[in-house]
């Protein structure tokens, strides 16, 4: 039970602030898990636009999955009875990369911004 809870609470994490690659014909960058689901949200009537994006969410989701169960195991098996401070250090760690300029996604130059700014711009259309 208590690895289930990790793994969830890991998984979140990971698709709020993990910078996977996003390609759409001639747009590309990076992105976390959540962008990808906006761009697709916010393109529900253009199904060409939420089918690439949907792939892109099944791929992702799937491994970001399999590396939260990974982490999980390994937080539990390693820190052992704190297996909680362990997990909120983890988490920690990927809200301090998502304060990293390293998101963005556009055709030609991209402004690249952290994922706080990413979440809270409109560009994700």
């Amino acid at each position: 039970m208590q690895r289930t809870h990790i793994r969830g609470v890991v998984f979140f994490g990971l698709v709020a602030f993990v910078p996977l690659f996003y390609y759409l014909a001639v747009v590309g960058g990076w992105l976390p898990y959540g962008g990808i689901l906006l761009i697709a949200i916010r393109n529900i009537g253009d199904s060409s636009i939420l089918w690439f994006s949907l792939i892109h969410l099944t791929i992702y989701g799937v491994a970001l999955y399999w590396l939260a169960e990974l982490i999980a195991r390994l937080l539990i098996r390693v820190a052992g009875g704190h297996a909680w401070p362990a997990t909120a250090v983890v988490l920690l760690l990927l809200s301090g990369l998502g304060l990293l300029p390293i998101f963005g996604a556009a055709h030609g130059q991209i402004h690249w911004m952290n994922a706080y700014a990413l979440y809270a711009s409109d560009t994700l259309r």
